[in-house]
Order: structure tokens, then C-alpha cells, then sequence
């Protein structure tokens, strides 16, 4: 299988880093979130480098409330004994929704789908599924570009996340994949203060 340019010199990269003990943030709620290292921090946003990780994952047809709600209770009742062995399955943060947009316009204009996961630490044992919407997916070696935010976010806060994080890597004189855009978050849905919120969109 061969790798793309931008992949390969990614893990190049990776490979230069000196390996250290990961210490994740504390928006990680003391959970193994996937491991990256921060490139550089710009005014607006973060440049990061993650490491290959591997996700739980359901496919959503359209980005929109209802299906990534469903997406995303279906993922939660899997860790909560809705599989083979009837286990309880520990996962960390970050929940993400991945989205692919298709058609011209503006951001509510565009034609929305993609996916709702959960990140898969080193070592997890993974029950067989009940649904079989879920699956597992990897993640190569990738750098992001990541805007945070707080409160509880929503479709609409999203999308103006994603529109201001563009502009601003626009603005650096960068350039990024378009149309594709992750939306993660770090907190239950029963914490409403302190939030953590971010959008990344991937570099080129």
C-alpha cells in the first residue's frame, strides 16, 4: 500500500520527536485521550501532530441533530453492556463528529454526513458489538489544526468555530484539507460549566 506525501512526511516527522512519557491535558479529565504533540500555537489556533489511534465508530448519513444523537447513544449503550459479553467498556475523550461536506455556498448550505466516534486506547479489550452500525476504525499519523471554545456546543457554534478557525489558517498563509472538518468534545452532557470544545481541520 503506498502513503501519500503529506502522510509520509508526517510520520517522518513523528519519528523525529523524542519519546517521552505523554501527559495528557487536563481537558482529558485524567482519561488516555490520543497522544499528539503540539507544533506550534498561533493566536487563534494550535498546530498539532497526532499519533496513529484507533476509534469506535458509527457512520452518520447526515450531520444532523437526530442521527448524531442516535450515533452517539449507540456508542454509549455499546460501553455499557449492549455487546457480546454484556461488559462495561471504559473509553476517554475526546468524543468526535467527523464531517464530509459536499455542494457549494455557505456552511449551512453544504450538504453534511460522516461519523460520530470514541478514541480506543493501547491495550482495550473490545467486545463484539450488538449493533451493527459499529465499527473500528485508524486514524494514520495526521496534523491538525485545532480551534478551542467553551459551552456547550451545538451545530450552529460548530460551524462558526470551523468558519473562524479556516479564516484564521487562511490568514497565516497555511493551507488545509477543505470539506472536511472534526468537531470534538470533552465533557459529558451532564457537565454544564468548564467545557471543552474543539474543531480541527486537517493540514495539506
Amino acid at each position: 500500500m503506498t502513503m501519500a506525501l503529506p502522510d509520509l512526511l508526517a510520520l517522518c516527522v513523528l519519528c523525529l520527536i523524542p519519546v517521552a512519557a505523554w501527559k495528557a491535558p487536563s481537558f482529558c479529565h485524567e482519561t488516555n485521550c490520543p497522544e499528539y504533540t503540539v507544533i506550534h500555537t498561533y493566536p487563534d489556533f494550535e498546530e498539532r501532530l497526532y499519533r496513529p489511534s484507533h476509534w469506535l465508530t458509527v457512520d452518520v448519513s447526515k450531520v444532523d441533530m437526530e442521527e448524531v444523537k442516535t450515533a452517539m447513544f449507540t456508542l454509549y449503550y455499546y460501553t455499557k453492556g449492549e455487546n457480546k459479553d454484556k461488559a462495561d467498556v471504559k473509553l476517554p475523550w475526546p468524543s468526535t463528529i467527523q464531517v464530509e461536506e459536499e455542494g457549494e455556498g455557505d456552511e449551512q448550505q453544504k450538504q453534511k454526513h460522516g461519523s460520530v466516534s470514541w478514541p480506543i486506547p493501547s491495550g482495550t479489550h473490545l467486545p463484539k458489538a450488538n449493533a451493527h452500525a459499529i465499527k473500528e476504525t485508524h486514524l494514520p499519523a495526521v496534523r491538525v489544526y485545532v480551534r478551542s471554545f467553551g459551552g456547550v456546543a451545538s451545530e450552529k457554534s460548530g460551524t462558526e468555530e470551523v468558519t473562524k478557525l479556516r479564516a484564521s489558517v487562511k490568514a497565516m498563509g497555511m493551507t488545509f484539507v477543505p470539506n472536511r472538518f472534526v468537531a470534538a468534545g470533552y465533557d459529558s452532557p451532564l457537565n454544564l460549566i468548564n467545557r471543552h470544545n474543539e474543531v480541527w481541520v486537517f493540514a495539506e
